[in-house]
């Protein structure tokens, strides 16, 4: 099978990275050099919406992934201006030219998914939307219309169906 893989052209690698709904950016250095049209959509609507460069903020990141040389890989959870959670994961490319390929995905994007693997109500899973947003239990409580302690119950159920014991542990899950 690596043979065969070896034999596709860089046009049709470039086609099918175009295809995908994942954002991949490559940066040579602190340049970038590819964005697929998944990274040219979020780079617009992050533009619009918040006002944010995200390629800047993704050069801040690299910066810091460069000076931990002795990594190839490394995973982070980012939030927008509302919140509004993403999962970065940068990877060194092999070669002598310093690329990093960096993929930008928005954590949300998969709710109905992660709602019937773990077989979520729909109340958890508004619970879970917020958590992903950065809200605490009193302001899930304030948004859903519900107490503080039917918060806590639903967080208490939705990390038991799902695994985990903490927030973080949650979002990574749903990463």
């Amino acid at each position: 099978m690596p043979d065969e893989a070896a034999t596709l052209t860089s046009a049709t690698l470039n086609s099918l990275v175009d295809q995908l709904s994942l954002a991949v950016f490559v940066f040579r250095r602190e340049r970038l050099i590819y964005a697929n049209q998944a990274a040219a959509r979020l780079i617009e609507r992050l533009r619009a919406k918040y006002r944010i460069e995200l390629v800047v903020m993704l050069l801040d990141h690299l910066v810091q992934f460069r000076d931990r040389s002795n990594e190839t890989a490394s995973a982070m959870a980012l939030t927008a201006r509302d919140n509004e959670p993403f999962f970065v994961n940068l990877m060194g490319l092999p070669g002598d030219g310093g690329d990093v390929a960096v993929t930008v995905r928005e954590i949300g994007a998969e709710i109905s998914a992660f709602k019937e693997r773990y077989h979520l109500s729909q109340r958890e899973v508004q619970v879970t939307e917020l958590v992903l947003h950065g809200y605490r239990n009193r302001d899930i409580a304030t948004t859903l219309g519900i107490s503080p302690a039917t918060t806590k119950k639903h967080l208490t159920r939705i990390f038991d169906k799902v695994g985990v014991d903490s927030r973080s542990q949650l979002a990574s899950r749903l990463a």
